[in-house]
């Protein structure tokens, strides 16, 4: 913990931090689990968890699943994997027409979707490891979520032809998002990768990001004040000036997550500009040197990115999203032991 907060501080911790979104990866670090358990059960999503972590290690526990847990309170229908390694998949989409986002009730996390499964899970968690270790849940952003309720085409059209409508939706979703947030703190949560996945300019305008999904998300943070926020955006343009502003507005703001090795800004670009203001996490490709490169390929990324970015605090070690089921338990391995070498501060 004290390694973690210290980089998010951007105060010097003894290591650069390193960060593995282990995601449905978990599931092969306990006999017999798979998707659909590891997906249904806070218990079973706990334990792949621990042993993911005392297998291979690194500076946090992070509880991530697939889309559905809020999204199922409001009628999602999802769809079961027809083979291993899959994730449960968003089906059916309650709001087609715009007088649907009025619709929308909010939700108890206690109660609603799955919602509870990150609290129990939370909970296994720090009742095992107290403070010592830092426990991260990845959840959506509330215009992210519109996206799992809708699908993404009407959404956009929705913010063209019917921003009114779509407002409204975003009311009962940011509402929703702050309870789900504090009820995980209330567990033992201490930060949250926070899927700010529509604020990439391949998909939103900074101008469309500004009207419809900074508003929600300002009012999540001002709401969740008990929470460490590390804003997500696992596209190839994303928006680094909305998540700085946030930085300077809200204390709880502390970082960035973002696909540096396939993504504008890379590293050594971010640093220059964003550096000082805001944690970066980044510096592994999850997409190609992690899932099928070899270690001594991994250990030679580790060292540019600690080089590149570990200067002035600041750095937590990290793949741009959740990482390939099919990676290597030696590659894993392998990056966390290049962490300990080249991140000594």
């Amino acid at each position: 913990m004290q390694r973690f907060e210290a980089a998010l501080n951007h105060e010097t911790p003894d290591y650069v931090p390193i960060s593995l979104f282990g995601g449905i990866f978990e599931v092969h670090f306990v006999p017999g689990m798979d998707v659909v358990r590891y997906g249904t059960s806070g218990a079973n999503m706990a334990k792949a968890h621990i042993a993911f972590y005392e297998t291979i290690g690194g500076d946090n526990i992070y509880c991530l699943s697939d889309m559905g847990l809020i999204v199922q309170g409001w009628g999602v229908r999802m769809k079961l994997p027809t083979e291993p390694d899959i994730h449960m998949a968003l089906g059916k989409f309650p709001v087609k027409e715009p007088g649907d986002w009025e619709k929308l009730e909010v939700l108890d996390p206690r109660v609603d979707g799955r919602m509870r499964l990150y609290l129990d899970a939370c909970k296994i968690c720090h009742d095992k490891y107290g403070d010592r270790v830092p426990i991260g849940v990845s959840l959506p952003s509330p215009i992210t979520t519109t996206t799992h309720v809708c699908s993404m085409e009407e959404v956009m059209v929705h913010m063209m032809m019917e921003p009114d409508a779509l407002k409204k939706g975003l009311v009962t979703i940011t509402q929703t998002v702050a309870d789900f947030i504090n009820e995980c703190v209330a567990n033992g949560a201490y930060f949250a990768g926070y899927l700010t996945t529509r604020a990439s300019k391949e998909i939103t305008t900074v101008e469309q990001y500004r009207e419809f999904g900074a508003p929600s998300d300002e009012e999540v943070f001002k709401k969740t004040p008990g929470m460490v926020h590390i804003p997500h955006i696992c596209g190839v343009e994303p928006m680094f000036e909305v998540v700085e502003d946030y930085k300077k507005k809200f204390k709880n703001v502390k970082a960035i997550s973002w696909w540096d090795r396939g993504a504008k800004p890379n590293l050594k670009e971010a640093k220059a500009k964003y550096g000082k203001s805001l944690c970066l996490m980044a510096g592994i490709d999850h997409t190609n040197t992690l899932a099928t490169g070899t270690p001594a390929e991994i250990d030679a990324e580790i060292k540019d990115a600690c080089m590149t970015g570990m200067q002035g605090s600041g750095l937590i070690l990290a793949p741009g999203c959740e990482v390939s089921p099919k990676t290597p338990w030696d590659n894993m391995k392998a990056a966390i032991s290049a962490a300990r070498k080249y991140g000594k501060y």
